[in-house]
Formats: C-alpha cells, sequence, structure tokens
C-alpha cells in the first residue's frame, strides 16, 4: 500500500528515527535520537514536516546496506527519492524501502538492509487521533 492513514513514529531496535536536524542539508542521513520524527505516508512519500525521507535514485550496485536520507519536499526531490510502501502485518505496519527493511548500524545511522541479514526490530507506531 503507498499510504497509512495515520502519522506514526518509527523505533529501531526500541529507539526511534530522530526528527531532522535544523541545519540538514539535502542528502543528510536519518539517524536515530531523543526527538522522534512524526511521519506521514501518502502516494509512497515518507514525509516529516517540510522533509521526505528514503533511499536517492542514485546508489551503488553493491549488495551492502543503503542509506536512508533526508531531502526537502519539492517536486525536483521527489524524483531523486525511491518510493516507500507500506504493508500491513496484523494491527501494524512494516515500512519496505524498495524491497529492503530498516536497520541501523553501530553509530545509529538508518539504513535499508537488501539482504534481509538484520534482526534488528522495527515498529511503525500509530499516533492517536
Amino acid at each position: 500500500m503507498d499510504s497509512i492513514p495515520s502519522t506514526f513514529t518509527i523505533e529501531i531496535g526500541g529507539k526511534p528515527v530522530a526528527n531532522v536536524e535544523k541545519d540538514a542539508e539535502d542528502g543528510s542521513q536519518a539517524k536515530l535520537g531523543a526527538v522522534p520524527a512524526i511521519f506521514s505516508l501518502k502516494n509512497s512519500r515518507l514525509q516529516s514536516g517540510d522533509w521526505i525521507m528514503g533511499r536517492n535514485q542514485v546508489e551503488n550496485r553493491s549488495y551492502l546496506p543503503k542509506r536512508v536520507s533526508w531531502y526537502k519536499a519539492n517536486a525536483e526531490n521527489e524524483k531523486l527519492v525511491q518510493l516507500v510502501t507500506a504493508k500491513k502485518e496484523g494491527e501494524s505496519y512494516q515500512l519496505i524501502f524498495k524491497n529492503a527493511k530498516l536497520m541501523v548500524d553501530d553509530e545509529g545511522m538508518v539504513l535499508a538492509d537488501l539482504l534481509g541479514e538484520s534482526q534488528a526490530e522495527v515498529k511503525v507506531i500509530l499516533q492517536d487521533g
């Protein structure tokens, strides 16, 4: 599915994906942090405030985990960022970043796990209202 009906936060290994930093530039890598980003998923665009989060359309061809980054929400950047979809599993959702689920590295930087080897628990936590 290309949309989730309410806003949500994302936790990886029990820690939230952080809100984008105030001085961030396009392509800044997403990371875990104390202040969670509040997301919406509409038309396969994962958005938080004025930013979209996702994988760049242009990536190296290795099977290594790929960066998940922030981009200012505008028509030009929407062409640069791969679509994000959701799969409903019971009462929860799993986000799919072009056939990959989320993971983090040792520094808490968010990546897309192409090979499905990460054991990190990823939760989409729906917000009330």
